[in-house]
């Protein structure tokens, strides 16, 4: 088959799924055109499969759309009249609605696709209701997979330095300011702070947010958009995931940093409330509060039971959502739209 592969307004999450998909399709000898706007690292990932990028549709013939991020809507809605089309579905719904364009548009995307894979628990409200009545037979619904041998990248070790990671691109509801102001009030803790992510909103975070980072590169440091295999690398070399966000969906680091056995701190947002319970198998924060955010960080670095207690149940949750199964049942719904 003659694939398309749309990541247009895709993040390093949806990226990073597609390239991991990308490589079980070609090894089974399809072939694979990927459309959107790349960094450089993801372009030499992509070529790698082999498969070529393109910002534009061209007159070049497809079999099937594999739509990998919700972006570009109207384009998509227009491509996928013509194609048989799977939709994957990471977005929350209040990006979908809000955020993200003309609902008409998706309403048409979702419409023609034969199937459509949600990436996270669907949300139950009158919006989504609207959104997809009478798709239910198209609708499946799996979590993020995480590699078999995910665990073994990380060994924990005792250590007075504690590494703090986070892996979502800087937006203004992605919220990584809220880390950066927690960390200000623990000046007496050794720790270092990694931000992973597409640095698209760097100009948006507040002035005072900014000065600090560029006065203490050593304790915040911004590394941009990374691959997948780079993202769980710097996964393993970190002892604690915290994610800040205001709005999100389940990101793919969330389940690695889990499969791995980090302990988790999560924001107390919709997507994170079924499987992600606070106590139980990682900590809950309320967003826009840092010093909330502060005292929990506090509590959880002095206390090494309950560190060890999360991060035992947190790789306990993660046994759930084989990366496996998830791959295996894409593929099989990719094949099923040859025509």
């Amino acid at each position: 088959m003659q694939i398309l592969v749309s990541l247009l307004g895709a993040q390093g999450d949806a990226v990073a799924r597609a390239t991991a998909l990308g490589k079980l399709l070609t090894a089974r000898g399809h072939s694979l055109t990927f459309l959107g706007d790349f960094p450089e690292n993801a372009l030499q990932e992509i070529a790698a499969l082999p498969a070529q990028a393109l910002k534009q549709v061209s007159d070049q013939k497809f079999d099937a759309l594999l739509v990998a991020a919700l972006g570009g809507p109207e384009r998509l809605a227009a491509i996928a009249r013509k194609l048989p089309t799977l939709v994957w579905v990471q977005e929350s719904f209040l990006d979908l609605m809000a955020l993200k364009g003309d609902f008409v548009h998706w309403v048409t995307l979702f419409r023609h696709a034969k199937r459509i894979v949600f990436l996270t628990e669907r949300q139950k409200d009158k919006t989504f209701a609207s959104f997809t009545s009478g798709l239910d037979d198209k609708i499946a619904v799996m979590a993020c997979g995480a590699p078999a041998d995910i665990g073994k990248l990380r060994v924990p070790s005792e250590k007075e330095h504690f590494g703090v990671v986070m892996h979502a691109p800087v937006l203004p509801h992605k919220r990584q300011q809220d880390l950066i102001a927690a960390g200000e009030r623990l000046r007496d803790f050794n720790l270092s702070f990694t931000f992973i992510g597409e640095m698209q909103g760097m100009g948006g975070m507040p002035e005072g947010m900014r000065k600090i980072v560029e006065r203490q590169p050593e304790r915040y440091n911004f590394v941009g958009y990374q691959t997948g295999a780079q993202t769980r690398a710097l996964l393993a070399k970190n002892d604690l995931y915290v994610h800040t966000s205001s709005d999100e969906a389940w990101p793919q680091s969330v389940i690695d940093a889990a499969a791995m056995g980090l302990p988790l701190m999560l924001s107390e947002i919709e997507a994170f409330s079924k499987v992600w319970v606070h106590g139980v198998n990682c900590l809950k924060f309320p967003t826009n509060n840092p010093d909330f955010l502060a005292s929990s960080l506090r509590m959880i670095l002095q206390d090494d039971v309950l560190r060890h207690n999360l991060s035992v149940q947190s790789g306990n949750t993660a046994k759930r959502f084989s990366g496996e199964r998830f791959y295996g049942a894409l593929v099989q719904m990719v094949e099923g739209l040859a025509p």
